[in-house]
């Protein structure tokens, strides 16, 4: 029988919602407590400003433009460094360009490109979750600096880490900061799962998770439910992986939001189903996303073609993880409304 030992340490594909933030084309550098009135200002615009990406139909226009996003926010942050505002857009940002394209090439390479292309998209999905984790824990140790911050309390050993994250409590100031330190951190973690010192950082990881569900397991549509059932589930039962405690949570996850945040799906499919060995769930579940009408909630459009787009190549991988079944209808990748693969676009 095939194991998950394909699959990530971390899921592959937590839901994180891919709201990137839009930024404006310039910012004017006068005195200086212009330049700082002029970065908040440019702060609120890209707050307003996000849910339009995520309409788009196009993936690729999302990833050709998001670069030049994040550059800009990085030199809005030289301006506003206590802005704890940007730094959750950054985080973000950083996530989203990682998990819902750096990785999305790194999984095509991984099974089609070679070995340098594998390397190359790893660490350009690596340095992405680097910077979301340097940029929120920042903010979060500027919040609570007491006893040198939250890597400092990492120094410290495992009780000093958790008595820290006590202190973060804030639905409003401290779960953003929190939910996209916790992501970036757990899918570092995934692509270096060959790493001893990075599976070492799994107990931290889990704890941020714990104490972000404690804090508001509402933030982002839901999204501190799926990461801590996603985190349950990919982990060795050794290490205190629970494949059905994962299911619960990630179902509970896909029910609060009406199963229309696809990557939750992929989410149980690629995790709790392969964990599981049922090879039935998790063609339902892959079929599932594919069928879905990405126009019936338009400001989840690109996140959920994203999610369509993984769900095909998953599906037609299936007999990588599970033994096959003669009696099973051959699986189908297309829809009705038929996505292109190598475009992402509907046609």
């Amino acid at each position: 029988m095939k194991t998950a030992a394909h699959l990530s340490s971390v899921p592959r594909a937590l839901g994180i919602v891919l709201a990137i933030a839009a930024v404006p084309a310039s910012l004017l550098l006068f005195a200086c407590d212009t330049a700082v009135l002029g970065a908040n200002t440019t702060i609120s615009v890209m707050r307003r400003a996000s849910p339009a990406l995520g309409r788009l139909r196009d993936p690729y226009l999302a990833e050709a433009g998001l670069p030049g996003s994040l550059s800009q926010m990085e030199g809005v942050l030289e301006l506003v460094p206590d802005n704890m505002q940007l730094r959750t857009l950054m985080g973000r940002a950083y996530v989203s360009y990682g998990f819902g394209f750096m990785e999305d090439h790194l999984e095509i390479a991984d099974h089609d490109g070679t070995e340098e292309e594998i390397e190359m998209w790893r660490e350009r999905a690596s340095l992405a979750y680097l910077r979301a984790r340097e940029v929120t824990i920042a903010g979060l140790d500027m919040r609570h600096p007491e006893d040198g911050g939250l890597i400092a309390s990492e120094h410290q050993g495992f009780e000093a880490f958790q008595a820290h994250l006590l202190r973060y409590t804030d639905v409003e100031n401290d779960a953003p900061l929190l939910m996209f330190a916790t992501y970036a951190w757990a899918r570092w973690i995934g692509l270096h799962r060959d790493d001893m010192n990075a599976i070492a950082d799994l107990a931290f990881v889990q704890a941020m998770a714990d104490r972000l569900l404690a804090i508001d397991p509402n933030y982002f549509d839901y999204a501190p439910i799926a990461l801590h059932g996603g985190l349950v589930g990919s982990r060795p039962a050794a290490l205190g992986g629970d494949p059905q405690a994962a299911r619960t949570e990630i179902e509970h996850a896909i029910e609060l939001t009406h199963r229309q945040n696809l990557m939750y799906l992929v989410t149980e499919a690629q995790i709790v189903a392969v964990a599981l060995q049922d090879r039935a769930l998790y063609r339902s579940l892959l079929q599932e996303v594919i069928a879905y009408d990405v126009d019936s909630v338009p400001d989840s459009r690109l996140q959920n073609i994203i999610a369509q787009r993984r769900a095909r190549r998953w599906l037609a991988r299936v007999d990588e993880f599970f033994e096959p079944d003669p009696n099973e209808a051959p699986a189908s990748t297309d829809d009705d409304g038929g996505e292109d693969e190598e475009s992402g676009v509907e046609e």
